[in-house]
């Protein structure tokens, strides 16, 4: 993992261990690696109890609750997706905050509406509920013997746990 994730993450693990809360993370487009950069911080496991990679549309529905009316209507790219995920991870772990992550890594999948590098985040806090923000990343600047997809999965990894710094400290 890159250097500024694995700090990201430390502050993540940091500031919940000192909060006594915990977290959980729901995924698809980045694959478990919010969820993987959080338990290389020595002590996670005081703060993190559960990850879900749900890739597919039905996992999201029957585990982590995404209501199939969302996923039919704005599609597992969405902002209500998002928010749903975060929520049904956070619920399923019984955990104070929650993360989620999806969108297209490419190079295949996107459209004109959802291009390649679109990735809605959730965050969720059990004191404000769920919110979600739309990024697009793009591969500009992609270091040598990095994949597009892996570097656009990356700079997501990194929003994500930045998203969920900033809600921590909120509350």
């Amino acid at each position: 993992m890159n250097r500024d994730i694995d700090k990201q993450a430390a502050i993540v693990v940091k500031l919940l261990s000192k909060a006594g809360k915990k977290t959980a993370t729901a995924e698809s487009c980045t694959g478990g690696l919010v969820s993987a950069a959080l338990t290389s911080v020595s002590g996670s496991s005081e703060v993190f109890d559960m990850g879900v990679c749900s890739y597919a549309n039905e996992i999201k529905n029957k585990l982590l609750g995404v209501p199939e009316e969302i996923l039919e209507k704005y599609g597992a790219v969405s902002e209500q997706t998002a928010k749903a995920m975060s929520e049904g991870a956070a619920k399923l772990a019984g955990a104070d905050y929650a993360v989620s992550t999806t969108g297209i890594a490419g190079p295949t999948g996107g459209t004109a509406e959802k291009p390649v590098g679109t990735v809605w985040i959730g965050v969720y806090s059990r004191n404000e509920g769920s919110r979600a923000q739309m990024f697009l990343f793009s591969d500009k600047g992609c270091p040598d013997g990095m994949t597009p997809r892996d570097f656009i999965r990356e700079q997501a990894v990194l929003k994500a746990l930045e998203l969920l710094t900033e809600k921590i400290k909120e509350n």
